[in-house]
């Protein structure tokens, strides 16, 4: 290809228009840089848009004697493009004025120091505050209004909500940090469960080497509960029924006590409930149960807080959906590996925590980073137990101002911004872990 036809082709690829650039450009732009553009926008719309509020004095030209009365005015007008809420005005009366009346009245008057909260001010819109004072002394009115001080403060929409939504974004920081640490824990338990060897059938408690050892253990446990039964006056009477069921936990405890077995139950029962459920379950049901029978068994009163079983009710929920990923990461290792450490003289436990394991968490990293930002979303259901995070935090400010759209708009922001930054974290953590394997 000669040189002219290159210069053809590069003409030809260079942009031409005003649209053309602008796409060339966010085809050629990272990802990430068009999500922060997106996010300093949505910023920039909801928070940072300000609110210019200023008072213009409006004073009397006519003179007053020492027992004459006048009115003067305080316009207050928001020139910015943002609501002004939050509004308090403050004048100080010159020396030689004394208050007679004001409309609106003042919500504290304190000698010469007047207050008001007004109410909100949209953008380009104003209120008046009509003051009716009486001259103490001879003087001109206009010089002794304008002898007198002014102070306005307030504060934008987006502030007042992000200030009331504060408690609750760092309430529900806590609330995803703790139940993911939790379900990681229990997945990792709960998937090292799942590979381990399965136990026999059912029929393997036939046998006669399983009914003799089990036979022992019903007698043992019966015997060991009377015993304790004994020292502890709250404990069930040894009834027909109980006897049953007592035996047949022990006969079969080596089977369903088995590290396959409960994973398994775990991890089915969990994943087929809600999460929804999961978390009104743990505070409607068992927190109270739980709160109950530890104060009548240990004499004292136990706490049980709404928090802790809404990140009980998330972590085991989500702990089952994460011991699949360790299940997945696990077995996803060749079986050569397992077979080499064996082979150095390692028992399971070793070739596991030295070999396997850390091989397979680099692999689960990108999964375990996508179900902490579905639990960072799924956190929002801890606000049905009363839990003060973002969500409760915004409904609250939408009942107590009327202010749906943009309560709810900020909310939806701060879950964004949060969620993002969970996801870069996790993405950084992933390329330092899989430098090693380079």
């Amino acid at each position: 290809m000669t040189h002219e036809s290159l210069s053809n082709v590069e003409a030809c690829a260079a942009p031409r228009t005003l649209t053309d650039r602008l796409f060339y450009w966010t085809d050629r732009a990272p990802w990430w840089v068009l999500v922060l553009v997106g996010l300093g926008i949505l910023v920039f719309l909801f928070i940072i848009s300000p609110a210019r509020m200023m008072v213009d004095r409006q004073v009397p030209t006519v003179g007053a004697s020492a027992a004459g009365s006048f009115v003067y005015t305080l316009e207050v007008k928001n020139a910015g493009p943002a609501e002004a809420v939050g509004i308090s005005l403050t004048e100080e009366l010159a020396e030689g004025l004394k208050l007679v009346s004001a409309d609106p009245a003042p919500t504290s008057a304190e000698g010469a120091l007047l207050q008001w909260d007004l109410s909100a001010i949209k953008a380009g819109r104003s209120t008046t505050v009509e003051i009716t004072v009486q001259a103490t002394g001879g003087g001109v009115p206009g010089d002794l209004v304008r002898a007198s001080t002014s102070d306005l403060s307030w504060t934008t929409v987006s502030i007042d909500i992000l200030r009331f939504l504060a408690l609750g974004m760092r309430v529900t920081i806590l609330v995803t940090l703790y139940s993911f640490i939790l379900a990681v824990f229990m997945g990792l338990v709960a998937g090292l469960g799942r590979v381990a060897k399965q136990p026999e059938g059912l029929s393997s408690v036939l046998r006669w080497e399983f009914i003799w050892k089990g036979a022992l253990r019903v007698a043992a446990g019966i015997a060991i509960y009377y015993v304790l039964a004994q020292f502890v006056d709250r404990a069930p009477a040894l009834t027909t029924r109980l006897v049953i069921v007592l035996a047949v936990l022990l006969y079969l405890a080596p089977r369903v006590l088995h590290p396959y077995t409960m994973a398994t139950m775990y991890v089915e029962v969990f994943r087929g409930i809600p999460m929804l459920v999961q978390v009104l379950y743990l505070g409607f049901v068992i927190r109270p149960f739980v709160k109950t029978f530890l104060s009548e068994a240990l004499g004292t009163q136990v706490e049980f807080s709404e928090f802790n079983a809404a990140v009980l009710g998330l972590g085991l929920g989500y702990g089952a959906y994460i011991a699949e990923v360790f299940r997945a990461g696990i077995q996803s290792i060749h079986r050569g590996q397992m077979e080499a450490a064996r082979s150095l003289g390692m028992n399971y436990s070793q070739a596991m925590r030295h070999v396997i394991l850390p091989q397979a968490i680099r692999r689960v990293l990108p999964p375990l980073a996508n179900d902490g930002v579905a639990l960072l979303k799924d956190s929002s259901f801890v606000s049905v137990l009363s839990v003060a995070d973002l969500t409760r935090q915004g409904r609250l400010y939408m009942s107590r101002t009327y202010r749906a759209f943009e309560s709810w708009n900020m909310v939806a922001v701060s879950y964004l911004v949060m969620t993002f930054l969970f996801s870069g974290l996790a993405r950084a953590l992933e390329r330092r872990m899989s430098q090693g394997e380079r």
